[in-house]
C-alpha cells in the first residue's frame, strides 16, 4: 500500500477539490493508496498574525505584501504538518492543491514525488485583478509578488507532475513557464452525479427560481444579479441567494445562509432551480458550474476563469463576455422563454 499525503488549500472553492479524491481512496482500499489529509488553512494563531494581518493605507497598493505573506504562511503551516506526519508515518508521495500552499515544499520534492494541482498560475492571476485591483497596484506587482514568484517556479520545476484544473492553466504552464507538456495533466474538479433518474423538482404553480451560489457575494457578481432582478425580472421569477455575505431578503428574494455543499439543503436548492446565474467578476475556475451541469440546471455565466472551458464554448450554457443588467436579464429571459434550447444546453453539459 502507498501512503500519500493530500495537502488541501481548504479556502474558497479549494475546500472541495481534493476531498472527492480522498473520499474515493478511503472507500476503495483496492486502489492501493492510503490517503492522509492535511489542511493548510485555517492558519494557527502564530502564523495568522503574520499571514492575515493588513497594513492600513498600504493594502490598496499591495505594499503590505498580503498575497505573498498569506501564501508563505499557509505553505509553511502545511509543510510543518507534513514534516510531523512523516516523523510518524512513511509517506510515499504528496499531492498539493494548490501551488500557493506548496511554496515551502520545494525541498520536499527533492526526496518525495510531489504532484501540484493548480486552478491558476501566478502569471495568469497577475494578468487579472486577483493580485492587484487597480492600476497602481498592478504597476507594483514585480515588487509585491517577488517573494513568491521565484518560489512558484522552483516548485513547478521540482514537481513530479502538474495537475491543471483546466486547459487555460495547462496552456499557461507550457507557454508562461516553459514546462514540458508531458509533465502537465488535466485533472478537473470531480463530484458525484445525482442519482440516475432523479428528476429536479417542478412544484405546480410555483414561480421560476433563479439560483445564485457564492460565498463572496460581491466578487461572485451578486450585486449585479440583484440589481438585474429588481429592474427586469421581479415580476416573473424568484431569486434564491446562497451566500455567507450579509444580504437582506426582500419580497421575491430568498437568502439562504450556512448551506454547506452536498447537504440536503444544498441539493434542494439545485433540484428546485430553473436557471443558475454566475456573473462572477473574478474567477479562476468555478466548481459551482460543474455542480449546475451535474444537476442539469441551465447556466448563465460570465466568460471568466475556466467558464468557457467548462461550458464547452457556450454549447453547455450561456456565456456573457461583459455582463451588465440588460444582457444578464436577456440571457435569463432566454432560458425561461425557450426551455427546449435550455434543456439542450443542459444535456450537452
Amino acid at each position: 500500500m502507498m501512503h500519500v499525503a493530500f495537502v488541501n488549500e481548504n479556502a474558497l472553492g479549494h475546500g472541495s477539490y481534493l476531498l472527492p479524491f480522498v473520499r474515493a481512496l478511503e472507500e476503495g482500499p483496492e486502489l492501493g493508496i492510503v490517503p492522509h489529509r492535511i489542511d493548510a488553512t485555517p492558519l494557527p494563531p502564530s502564523l495568522a498574525r503574520w499571514g492575515d494581518a493588513s497594513v492600513k493605507g498600504l493594502r490598496r497598493w499591495g505594499l503590505d505584501f498580503h498575497p505573498a505573506r498569506w501564501r508563505r504562511a499557509a505553505s509553511l503551516h502545511a509543510r510543518r504538518q507534513l514534516d510531523a506526519l512523516r516523523r510518524r508515518q512513511r509517506i510515499d508521495a504528496v499531492v498539493v492543491n494548490t501551488q500557493s500552499v506548496g511554496l515551502e515544499m520545494v525541498e520536499t520534492a527533492a526526496d518525495l514525488p510531489v504532484l501540484v494541482c493548480l486552478d491558476a498560475t501566478f502569471e495568469e492571476l497577475s494578468r487579472t485583478g486577483w493580485f492587484a485591483p487597480n492600476g497602481g497596484s498592478r504597476a507594483l506587482l514585480p515588487l509585491t509578488l517577488a517573494p513568491i514568484r521565484g518560489r512558484e517556479r522552483a516548485l513547478l520545476a521540482a514537481a513530479r507532475a502538474l495537475l491543471a484544473w483546466s486547459e487555460p492553466v495547462a496552456r499557461s504552464l507550457v507557454e508562461d513557464y516553459g514546462i514540458d507538456a508531458a509533465r502537465v495533466h488535466r485533472l478537473p474538479p470531480s463530484l458525484a452525479l445525482p442519482p440516475a433518474g432523479r428528476a429536479r423538482r417542478r412544484a405546480p404553480g410555483r414561480r421560476p427560481q433563479v439560483l445564485f451560489l457564492g460565498g463572496d457575494f460581491r466578487r461572485k457578481g451578486g450585486p449585479l444579479l440583484l440589481e438585474c432582478w429588481r429592474e427586469h425580472l421581479r415580476d416573473r421569477c424568484d431569486l434564491h441567494l446562497v451566500t455567507r455575505s450579509p444580504v437582506s431578503p426582500e419580497p421575491g428574494v430568498h437568502v439562504h445562509r450556512d448551506v454547506a455543499a452536498h447537504t440536503p439543503a444544498w441539493r434542494e436548492r439545485w433540484e428546485e432551480a430553473d436557471v443558475f446565474v454566475f456573473p462572477s467578476a473574478l474567477e479562476t475556475f468555478g466548481i459551482v458550474l460543474l455542480e449546475a451541469l451535474a444537476f442539469g440546471v441551465p447556466v448563465v455565466a460570465s466568460d471568466v476563469g475556466a467558464a468557457r472551458d467548462v461550458l464547452a464554448d457556450g454549447r453547455a450554457g450561456i456565456l456573457l463576455p461583459r455582463p451588465d443588467r440588460d444582457s444578464l436579464a436577456a440571457a435569463i429571459a432566454a432560458v425561461l422563454d425557450d426551455p427546449e434550447a435550455a434543456r439542450a444546453r443542459s444535456e450537452a453539459g
